[in-house]
């Protein structure tokens, strides 16, 4: 089976240069969907909440195709991200795709993999914390399972610019190096916890292939950076690692 990662594509409709994109890699997957197993680690609509129908509507298209990945014998993960949100009641309770809000280790062909969103890699960003913590703490996970998904995505509209220019100032080119050091040092410190072959995040939004070696084991991190800069996913067949541009 060949395991494929995805993340941070932040799709705004599926009629967008990347939506369309996405829907051409999720077609070469169902030619042989029982071969295949698809991760998506977060991130990959821009705002998604519950199981509200404005974004499984908006989205229909992909929805299908990953559906019809997991109903044709594919394997199928979701980590969410911090743009799509409570998502077990649409995908878990529908379509029995697990979705997970934790990092998990996996053993996929005899390699050890560490996968995550990447929330904790910044370790200084407390106010990130502090606003992950409530979104999925019990007040806003009852609001985001009964306030209808119109209300999230009128909020989401009103407040893109401001988020837009948050991201923009945290991503910079000027700021990736520093970034590349919290994912490597964020690695290196998930490696000490728990050993692994492959560690593989996403939510900084700057691409990084690291190898290193801890306790005369090697190891190795890629963080997939965004599609709003490059689409890519990364393949892992036969143990073989593969960073494949779309």
């Amino acid at each position: 089976m060949t395991t494929w990662f995805l993340s941070d594509l932040h799709l705004r409709d599926s009629f967008e240069r990347n939506g369309y994109t996405l829907l051409r890699f999720l077609f070469e997957l169902n030619k042989n969907p029982s071969q295949n197993r698809l991760i998506l680690l977060g991130d990959i609509f821009d705002v998604w909440v519950s199981d509200w129908s404005v974004y499984s509507k908006k989205f229909q298209l992909i929805v299908d195709e990953i559906v019809k990945l997991k109903k044709g014998g594919g394997e199928v993960l979701y980590f969410e991200g911090n743009h799509d949100v409570h998502l077990g009641k649409f995908w878990t309770e529908k379509y029995g795709i697990p979705v997970y809000q934790a990092g998990q280790s996996f053993d996929f062909e005899g390699l050890k993999f560490r996968v995550e969103h990447g929330d904790y890699i910044n370790p200084e960003d407390t106010a990130y914390f502090k606003w992950l913590a409530a979104m999925r703490g019990p007040f806003l996970t009852f609001l985001a399972h009964h306030v209808p998904g119109n209300f999230w995505d009128w909020l989401a509209e009103k407040y893109t610019k401001k988020f837009t220019s948050r991201k923009r100032y945290r991503y910079t080119p000027e700021h990736a190096e520093k970034i590349r050091s919290l994912i490597r040092t964020y690695a290196e410190k998930s490696f000490a916890e728990n050993k692994f072959d492959l560690m593989v995040t996403g939510h900084m939004h700057v691409f990084d292939d690291y190898e290193f070696k801890a306790g005369g084991q090697n190891a190795r991190s890629i963080n997939l950076g965004t599609w709003l800069d490059k689409p890519r996913v990364l393949k892992i067949e036969n143990k073989k690692v593969e960073v494949v541009e779309l």
